[in-house]
């Protein structure tokens, strides 16, 4: 366990560099200034919507993916590409012991810094409409997606130098175009594994007819999802199943590739 802290404290160090950290930060933070600003000038009705259709899916389809792009590819990549991955392995440690350490602490990096964007946004909804209900589901949606996108990351970066290049090609292609356009494939969206909790939270499993939520409510969700049912506890499994297949590639890819010459 001490070494698995351990692992988490160095690369969590490593993560969060000053200027990558400001960067990413203001990333975060711009839907939470759009939302403000768009709030402060329209209707209630009219920000909450714009929140549920366009905020939303700028946080957990853009912000947070990018987010987790740049610090999951960086993971084990830094490491290999520096050649520093071998004081790791050079250590009496389970690989895949190594995999899970460096997912867990670039999952809090990530997430702290996607959480911080989240929040503000959640924020600037309770000021503009008076709502602070939904702060609980936005962070959730975050947290979630957020570990998706580490995950398939990590092993992106180890295996390529280009992994943010073939980040953002499939967060383009297959997130923003494929999964948008095809109901068929949607549930295969990380992002909207995201929603598909937050939905979950605001609405119920049954499209909120237990909490007698508003019909508009039900609609914006329902586009937000394309497809893919709410749920909260089944969106966690998926992530957790994505992030369990990433540990275990991971502990075969670094068994199989000599990591110490």
């Amino acid at each position: 366990m001490t070494r698995f802290l351990a692992i988490i404290r160095v690369t969590l160090l490593q993560l969060i560099g000053r200027r990558r950290s400001i960067g990413l930060l203001v990333l975060a933070a711009v839907p939470a200034v759009i939302l403000l600003l768009v709030g402060l000038n329209e209707a209630d009705r009219e920000t909450e919507e714009f929140f549920r259709r366009g905020i939303l899916p700028l946080i957990l389809g853009v912000t947070v993916p990018i987010i987790a792009i740049i610090l999951g590819s960086g993971s084990l990549g830094d490491e290999r590409t520096h050649k520093t991955i071998s004081y790791l392995a050079l250590r009496p440690i389970r690989r895949e012991v190594i995999a899970a350490a460096k997912l867990s602490a670039t999952w809090l990096a990530s997430f702290l810094v996607a959480g911080s964007g989240a929040f503000l946004a959640a924020i600037a909804l309770g000021i503009t409409v008076g709502s602070w209900d939904e702060m609980f589901a936005i962070m959730v949606a975050t947290a979630i997606s957020t570990l998706g996108f580490v995950a398939v990351m990590q092993v992106v970066g180890y295996l390529t130098d280009r992994a943010v290049v073939i980040g953002l090609g499939y967060l383009l292609i297959w997130e923003g175009i494929v999964t948008g356009a095809a109901s068929a494939v949607a549930t295969t969206s990380i992002w909207r594994m995201g929603a598909s909790a937050y939905a979950g939270i605001i609405a119920g499993d049954h499209w909120g007819s237990a909490l007698g939520l508003e019909a508009r409510v039900v609609a914006d969700l329902e586009d937000l999802l394309a497809g893919v049912l709410p749920g909260a506890w089944g969106a966690l499994f998926k992530v957790l199943g994505i992030s369990a297949v990433s540990i275990v590639a991971l502990g075969y890819l670094m068994r199989d590739r000599d990591l110490v010459s």
